[in-house]
């Protein structure tokens, strides 16, 4: 009876870890954050000082950007991955250290001191489990065999700022050590662990078409279009470009041999090798599927932080033929559509859009459709979207936020009119329509209730019509979201009187966090210097808390030390300040609810405050003779006896140095002073100092 009990009591116990276990884990999905302590890999790289050529300053970018995650169930998987590749090199495998990078290019890369750095798009793209244990197989040999080690150009690669980049370009290594490692992946490494030979062999598909998105699925009308409008057949491409195919191209001036040669190359290495015993998955296919799937999710993530709208909506759609009804892809899709209508309205769409010429496969008609789109037809796109996910997910603020800065957009900046838009269906037939009869004029004493009932006759549609006209035929009637443009509306009117009253109000923030400035300092042949760059990015961090001291405000800033004993909560809101400015940046100073801004509970509990301060600082040489030196040395011909005085700074060097600094509200996305200028002097430092303090003398004073 005992055992019966004990069985009985397994069974329901695994039916519940079953049941538990069934629910994805993207059912309720948040982009990914780090978990569970700092590493001391994270320590080690944050205080290691080295020269500037030093890989660790790549590192050190990744680390202070949020780039690079631990403790997610990403890392596990791949640990395990790892764990059984190295099983019979236990030495080897202390040695290594597994990340993951927050990424969505189908890559994996090593550094000389065993940091592997897996990325995200790489997770999301590879189709079984031994694909990915090839690849990373193949970053192990290149730490086996030292080919990292023979790598020395660091200081080229370090002339470009973007981390990722610098970073990819530092690990491009001799087609010789690509096959190499290819070789001692399988010999070395596939020998004694579970994978399939034969299974791994799909990675070079992977790889040959890394760039395309996770699945090829139509552009399908019914996802922006209606029974009531439709968009002009010239928004849609006839044909799309079909995807080339790239094994035969010439490698002769690249680092890596063309993919169709690694192919030849495995396929030769494992002829005749047995797979018996041997599986696509080591771990159950299940956990492959559902990392795959948190992947593909975090991907669509990375896509809006970094504003790449179309791979975004595309990529979002397409998890949605799976996920029909998940909140994070819903959330996507409107925040794609959104953030591509406010660069619509800034004329920077096409920084956003890839051009659709360079796009292959069905995703080339989402670039081409977003690239048609008017400003108004993007925006009203975005809000009938928007509106929709708002009444499925009453209690999500981001599609509140969203519909009603769209509503602004359309009502006040777009001056469009409630009577803008039909009752109509686009295509009906005009003369069937019986236009309902005229209410009787309303008694002296119903005045003002008829006025206050706002009430809005049926709207007939004419021949000057456009598709936007009829883009809320089943909308606008609605009386929640007529009150809501009555409210938006009422709300900027009251926003531009109180803009008046509040002008010259100064700032109530007493304390402002310094984001760590950006600086671009370029030398005469046009190439960034890094060490001077870093320099004027300390020396300005030092000039704005400087500024923000004497101005009685609290100055938050965090260095590399502060990070280093930074807890996961600390660290985490970190981030999210440092992708927020990444975003902001992104919006070219557009007012905008950013994606990253749904949750920043994190960033105040670190901060306390929700003001930033963002700076940015570009010093090139200018040339060497110029107007102003030209105007100096006429005047000292007039006036001889000036001359002694005007030789010296005509005989310096000069520079042309761009400066701007903003304060923003990381909650509302508000630009709530923003300052540009660019002066040409030998004394940049001193005007870069003049300007800071002056703006930020102008915001908290209220100038």
């Amino acid at each position: 009876m005992k055992l019966l009990i004990n069985c009985l009591f397994g069974l329901c116990f695994w039916l519940l870890s079953a049941s538990l276990f069934a629910q994805p884990a993207t059912e309720n999905f948040r982009p990914l954050e780090s978990q569970g302590e700092m590493p001391a890999d994270f320590q080690n790289i944050l205080n290691h000082q080295k020269e500037m050529s030093d890989y660790n300053v790549l590192l050190k970018n990744l680390v202070m950007d949020g780039q690079i995650l631990f403790g997610t169930p990403l890392n596990d998987y791949v640990d395990e991955i790892v764990n059984n590749l190295t099983q019979n090199d236990l030495q080897l495998r202390k040695q290594l250290h597994i990340y993951i990078l927050k990424s969505p290019v189908v890559n994996a890369c090593i550094t000389s001191n065993g940091i592997l750095l897996v990325n995200v798009g790489l997770l999301a793209q590879v189709t079984n489990e031994s694909e990915l244990a090839f690849v990373l197989a193949h970053e192990i040999s290149h730490f086996t065999e030292k080919h990292v080690d023979r790598i020395n150009d660091y200081r080229g690669t370090l002339s470009n700022r973007d981390a990722f980049s610098s970073f990819l370009k530092y690990h491009n290594r001799s087609r010789a050590h690509e096959l190499a490692a290819d070789r001692i992946a399988l010999e070395r490494f596939f020998k004694d662990s579970p994978y399939s030979y034969q299974a791994m062999m799909g990675v070079f598909d992977v790889l040959q078409y890394a760039g395309l998105p996770f699945d090829e699925v139509p552009f399908q009308k019914s996802w922006v279009e209606t029974n009531f409008y439709q968009f002009p057949d010239k928004y849609y491409l006839p044909n799309i470009e079909p995807i080339r195919d790239r094994s035969g191209i010439v490698d002769t001036l690249f680092t890596h041999p063309n993919v169709d040669k690694r192919r030849t190359a495995a396929r030769t290495l494992i002829n005749g090798l047995s797979d018996a015993g041997r599986g696509a998955f080591a771990q159950p296919e299940e956990r492959f599927l559902e990392m795959r799937e948190i992947a593909r999710f975090e991907c669509v993530s990375i896509f809006l932080l970094n504003h790449q709208f179309d791979d975004a909506y595309y990529n979002a759609c397409v998890l949605q033929q799976k996920h029909p009804d998940n909140a994070f892809l819903n959330e996507a899709v409107v925040a794609a559509l959104y953030g591509l209508a406010k660069h619509k309205g800034t004329s920077t769409a096409s920084d956003v859009l890839h051009p659709y010429k360079e796009v292959e496969g069905e995703m080339q008609q989402t670039s081409y459709f977003m690239s048609k789109l008017s400003h108004n037809e993007a925006a009203l796109l975005a809000l009938r979207t928007a509106w929709q996910m708002k009444l499925k997910y009453p209690d999500n603020q981001y599609f509140d936020d969203v519909s009603r800065d769209l509503m602004t957009v359309i009502f006040v900046q777009n001056k469009l009119k409630l009577t803008d838009f039909s009752d109509y269906p686009m295509g009906a037939n005009l003369g069937a329509i019986e236009l309902e009869p005229q209410e009787a004029q309303p008694s002296e004493g119903d005045k003002y209730s008829h006025i206050k009932n706002r009430s809005l006759a049926k709207v007939v549609p004419t021949d000057k019509f456009k598709t936007h006209n009829y883009m809320l035929v089943d909308i606008h009637r609605d009386e929640a979201f007529l009150n809501a443009v009555y409210s938006v509306m009422d709300d900027a009117e009251n926003e531009d009187i109180m803009s008046v009253v509040s002008r010259h109000q100064p700032t109530t923030a007493r304390s402002i966090v310094i984001m760590q400035p950006m600086c671009a300092v370029w030398n005469r042949n046009m190439d960034m210097d890094y060490q001077k760059s870093v320099r004027c990015e300390q020396r300005l961090a030092k000039v704005l808390s400087q500024s923000a001291r004497r101005l009685k405000i609290t100055p938050l800033s965090y260095s590399v030390k502060d990070v280093c004993h930074f807890t996961i909560e600390e660290y985490n809101g970190y981030v999210q300040l440092r992708q927020w400015a990444c975003e902001y940046a992104q919006a070219n100073a557009a007012d905008m609810v950013f994606y990253t801004a749904r949750d920043m509970s994190a960033a105040y509990n670190l901060t306390g405050t929700k003001t930033l301060c963002i700076s940015m600082v570009s010093r090139k040489p200018a040339r060497f003779f110029n107007t102003d030196k030209f105007l100096e040395l006429t005047a000292s011909v007039i006036c001889p006896f000036t001359l002694p005085f005007t030789l010296i700074p005509v005989a310096l060097p000069q520079y042309s140095t761009t400066m701007y600094l903003s304060f923003a509200d990381f909650d509302s996305g508000r630009t709530l002073c923003a300052h540009r200028d660019n002066q040409i002097s030998a004394m940049s430092a001193a005007y870069v100092n003049s300007f800071m303090y002056d703006t930020f003398y102008g915001f908290v004073k209220g100038k």
